[in-house]
């Protein structure tokens, strides 16, 4: 609104035209709208737009005086467009609000999928580091292993060789094992 008729309502609600540079009542202002002139009316004290509501005004007066008959459709068509900037505002307002939450949601969600990926990453390398070293310990008891197999395959070759020695001396297996004593530990004093 570059090109409207500034007018001014002071707190005595009188209004003032600045192009004239004089006071002017409602239905002066309605016949420039009439005239189709651009106004717009602000508070001299606040700069708050009250032009939409000089028009309510003005329509309410004019259905007072009984001027029904003569419409006033650039003076509605202002008011609607008066009343629909804002809502249009609003919501484009709102729409570009919602939009960038959604932005903003989307990139949170990619920067925390990166996040735990790298997590995953990061303990999938320690797992395996884990992993690796508890192989190679098991490989490192693996030679004892096979020593305890090899002492358990002798234990047993000597209990066969023992056994066909006391069957040669003619001892019964009961004999000899009654002189063993299995828990005994070597070199204790134990009868």
């Amino acid at each position: 609104m570059d090109d409207a008729r500034l007018i001014k309502r002071y707190a005595n609600r009188k209004l003032y035209d600045t192009s004239c540079s004089r006071y002017v009542t409602l239905d002066q202002i309605a016949e420039m709208i009439r005239n189709g002139d651009e106004i717009q009316i602000i508070d001299n004290r606040t700069k708050a737009d009250l032009t939409a509501v000089t028009m309510a005004q003005i329509l309410v007066e004019d259905e007072k005086n009984g001027r029904r008959a003569r419409p006033l459709p650039a003076l509605r068509e202002l008011i609607q467009r008066r009343i629909a900037e804002p809502v249009s505002h609003i919501r484009s307002s709102v729409e570009e609000s919602v939009l960038r939450l959604i932005r903003s949601g989307e990139e949170r969600a990619e920067e925390t999928h990166r996040q735990v990926k790298v997590w995953i990453e990061q303990n999938t390398r320690s797992l395996e580091d884990l992993q690796r070293r508890l192989d190679e310990r098991v490989k490192g008891t693996h030679p004892r292993t096979d020593a305890l197999a090899g002492l358990d395959a002798r234990l047993t070759t000597l209990a066969d060789r023992l056994g066909r020695i006391e069957a040669h001396l003619g001892l019964t297996p009961a004999e000899s094992t009654s002189e063993i004593q299995p828990d005994a530990e070597v070199g204790s004093d134990a009868p």
